[in-house]
């Protein structure tokens, strides 16, 4: 029975996405501080949520290729990174790439990709934590109700 299961409580499980979310940003300060590290030779990049970004060109032949296999091209590029972050750093189930193309000035697409790692909360949400505090809000009310109307004097009274 999950009641009696506190791993799979959603706080239980907020409660991993953070410490997982936390030893992300410890690793990536920790890689990044390493100058010799594979994340410096890749010329990886962080914004202010440890979003890993960077800039990846395609070679000039493989221009008129479809998109799709364009992208394809670039996962394939992408193989010993994606090998370094999953298996060396150990974050394979909580990223997630993302591929945007950059376009020239005449809105052409260019050969210049931004690849960017996200990391994913499998629990942890805006709605979550909604939910949360309406669930807190409805127990903190029961539970001064209870005290106020003295419902235990009155469970007393009747037996």
């Amino acid at each position: 029975m999950a009641l009696f299961k506190p791993s799979t409580w959603g706080i239980s499980k907020v409660r991993r996405d953070i410490v997982n979310y936390r030893d992300f940003v410890r690793t990536i300060k920790k890689e990044k501080s390493n100058k010799s590290s594979k994340f410096n030779k890749w010329k990886l990049n962080h914004n202010y949520f440890y979003t890993i970004y960077f800039t990846i060109d395609i070679e000039e032949g493989e221009a008129q290729l479809p998109e799709d296999i364009k992208r394809y091209r670039i996962i394939e590029m992408l193989a010993p990174l994606h090998r370094y972050l999953d298996e060396e750093l150990g974050f394979a189930e909580c990223l997630t790439p993302e591929f945007n193309q950059f376009y020239d000035d005449d809105g052409e697409p260019s050969l210049t990709y931004l690849i960017a790692y996200r990391f994913v909360f499998t629990k942890l949400s805006f709605w979550w934590f909604i939910k949360f505090l309406i669930k807190l809000g409805l127990l903190i009310t029961a539970i001064v109700l209870f005290y106020k109307h003295d419902v235990i004097g009155w469970v007393q009274g009747l037996i």
